[in-house]
């Protein structure tokens, strides 16, 4: 892996090519972190969430492997750091590494009747969600909301990525998470869904993505909701931190 990169796409809306191991040192603090990490399920370069009876077998990482222990090991040096630097934090944990995390303020989960994948116990119908840090929204004496929802389905937009999260799931948890212009870090963006989340509700975001393939995905994504007019808030505000000229 080659040194980090940054790219400014607009006033307030950074992505980072490389290891968040190495990026995270380079950025400030922000007021929160909305991230999928990987969920340690053996999605390699051979296997595929995606293998369908339609032969859509797309590849997931050819940098890591996608197992428990590597993955244990990733969120162990990973989300303690995180936490750190973020006034609050939501992550769509996955079931199996879910006790790897450090323990949370709250815990939610996107429901998921038509079921959403396969299951030890029959098919996955949930999908959990780890809250840290204080609700901005009780915070802000605008009242409690839930932390949990549900969808008919699990059905991403299809990009050439193993597992991309549905933009309206990033859209709630990004509202859920944050108030409008704050600012927004996703050390791992995979197809850029958090970024097109954040552009098209106002808030400031950076992410990182050590897949060139997949960070190149979440670029013109990213880029393409930034071309899309906005008129319900005005644009992100230019961020105020300081980086490493690289």
């Amino acid at each position: 892996m080659t040194s980090p990169c940054k790219e400014v796409l607009a006033d307030g809306v950074e992505i980072w090519l490389g290891d968040c191991r190495d990026v995270l040192p380079l950025i400030g603090r922000v007021d929160a972190a909305v991230t999928d990490p990987p969920y340690g399920v053996g999605l390699t370069a051979k296997t595929s969430f995606w293998d369908t009876k339609d032969g859509d077998a797309r590849q997931a990482s050819v940098l890591y492997e996608d197992d428990p222990d590597t993955i244990a090991a990733l969120i162990l040096d990973v989300i303690p750091k995180l936490l750190k630097m973020s006034t609050r934090a939501l992550i769509f944990s996955g079931h199996r590494m879910l006790w790897n995390y450090p323990p949370s303020a709250s815990m939610g989960s996107a429901l998921v009747m038509g079921a959403s994948g396969r299951d030890p116990w029959g098919f996955g119908c949930n999908n959990p969600i780890l809250f840290y840090g204080k609700d901005p929204w009780l915070a802000a004496g605008k009242g409690s909301r839930p932390n949990s929802f549900s969808d008919s389905a699990n059905n991403p937009d299809k990009f050439d990525h193993p597992c991309p999260k549905p933009l309206r799931w990033m859209e709630w948890a990004i509202n859920r998470a944050s108030m409008a212009a704050e600012s927004i870090l996703d050390p791992f963006m995979g197809s850029g869904t958090t970024g097109v989340a954040c552009v098209n509700l106002g808030r400031k975001f950076i992410g990182i993505e050590r897949e060139p393939k997949y960070y190149d995905i979440a670029r013109r994504r990213i880029d393409d909701a930034l071309r899309q007019p906005r008129m319900n808030f005005d644009p992100p505000i230019q961020m105020k931190q300081e980086a490493l000229a690289l």
